[in-house]
């Protein structure tokens, strides 16, 4: 039996105790009710990014892109400006990350306070809470640039004052040689990652991110490209008309075409066949416009011979590579049993958006402009990249079976 004044002191403790413990049982309540708002928050704030990521990656103005995200947020119950919420879009998002200046990148912050449930009794009325989202070009998937020859020197060769990013992914040569990457000249090269089986050699003013040498060998993204079957010549060989634009429509250009002088050329979206002949722009041909648009150079050892891709002079390239189908994310690729050279001339203004795949071949990429040419991914026996304009490497396109659509990953 209990002392009468041991169970006076039990009373006297949990009453002393009391108050703590409904404090504690009050807060944990409202802190469970604060991480179920910030969680969907957080869903409110991934999906605003990704969707306005998207929006940038497929050719949408900024403008557009925030109101898309602001429009997500509203979807998922977070209206800028209702209840207390603040939803902050950035394009590009600041912070300290590599691509803090990056206009194909946004910020979603929703913040709003939540009232207590429980925790009010104590002075505590609201708790203020927030997500962040940043979203992009996914830092995954495809290498920005592949040069697939496994021996020889300048497997890639940056010269002149060409200048190479690759921000969001990796640049890899396979050549086993200790020149196989050369860089010479007033050039820079700056990726997430460079990996040289071999070694390099660099001469001039050069300006390279860490390179990795004696790595493995980078496997070819794109083996899995299913090449167009030969059936039929829809087209005789193309000569441009002495005067005049120029509308192409897709199917086979038996012979290739063949454009030269002042004129626009415009391409109906489809997949182009070049049997024989390549293709070949010379002259003043500017813009050459075209939006979902594969071109496939190949041709026969034959009456049709296999021939370069020559886009060259003073031409201002504009093309996209289709976002959904087989040919999904390619834009420029050479038949592998084509072996001969082709080059592309990247002037002021140029976009060409999607990957350019030359798996036995050389492929130089040049510009006379000084301008920023964006690209998708650069899978090439070799590449050269020479002249005076900025190529911007990204791995933002697929690369077959209807994966082709733009990759947009979250970072935050």
């Amino acid at each position: 039996m209990k002392h009468p004044k041991q169970t006076g002191a039990v009373a006297i403790l949990v009453a002393m105790l009391l108050p703590l413990l409904i404090a504690m049982i009050s807060m944990a309540i409202d802190m469970g009710q604060v991480l179920l708002k910030r969680n969907t928050m957080q869903v409110a704030a991934d999906a605003a990014a990704m969707l306005a990521a998207n929006a940038r990656q497929h050719g949408e103005p900024m403008d557009t892109a925030m109101a898309m995200a602001r429009q997500a947020t509203q979807a998922n119950g977070f209206e800028d400006g209702v209840t207390g919420v603040v939803v902050v879009v950035a394009i590009p998002p600041g912070g300290t990350q590599s691509f803090a200046a990056d206009n194909q990148y946004v910020r979603v912050t929703i913040a709003q306070p939540v009232n207590a449930y429980l925790a009010w009794i104590f002075g505590v009325f609201q708790t203020d809470t927030s997500a962040t989202a940043t979203a992009g070009p996914a830092g995954n998937g495809n290498p920005c640039l592949v040069s697939l020859a496994g021996s020889g020197s300048a497997a890639f060769t940056v010269g002149g004052n060409g200048i190479v990013t690759a921000n969001a992914c990796g640049i890899y040569i396979n050549s086993n040689s200790s020149t196989a990457m050369q860089l010479n000249g007033n050039v820079s090269v700056v990726a997430n990652t460079i990996q040289v089986v071999g070694g390099y050699t660099q001469t001039g003013s050069v300006t390279v991110s860490t390179v990795t040498t004696g790595a493995d060998i980078k496997a070819d993204p794109f083996t899995a490209f299913p090449m167009p079957p030969f059936s039929a010549c829809d087209h005789n060989p193309y000569v441009a008309p002495a005067n005049g634009n120029v509308r192409l429509s897709p199917g086979t250009y038996c012979g290739g075409i063949s454009i030269s002088g002042n004129r626009t050329v415009s391409f109906e979206a489809g997949l182009y066949v070049l049997y024989g002949g390549g293709m070949g722009f010379t002259g003043n041909s500017t813009p050459i416009v075209g939006a979902g648009v594969t071109f496939y150079n190949t041709g026969n050892g034959g009456s049709y011979p296999y021939a370069s891709m020559d886009i060259n002079g003073n031409v201002t390239l504009n093309l996209s590579a289709p976002l959904l189908g087989s040919y999904a994310g390619m834009l420029f690729v050479q038949d592998p049993l084509n072996t001969q050279p082709s080059s592309i001339v990247g002037n002021a203004g140029a976009k060409l958006a999607g990957n350019l795949y030359f798996p036995t071949s050389t492929l130089t990429l040049n510009g006379n402009s000084g301008t920023d040419i964006p690209i998708g991914s650069v899978v090439a026996n070799r590449v050269k990249v020479m002249g005076n304009t900025k190529f911007s490497l990204s791995n933002a396109y697929g690369s077959t079976s209807g994966a082709g659509s733009q990759r947009i990953g979250l970072y935050e």
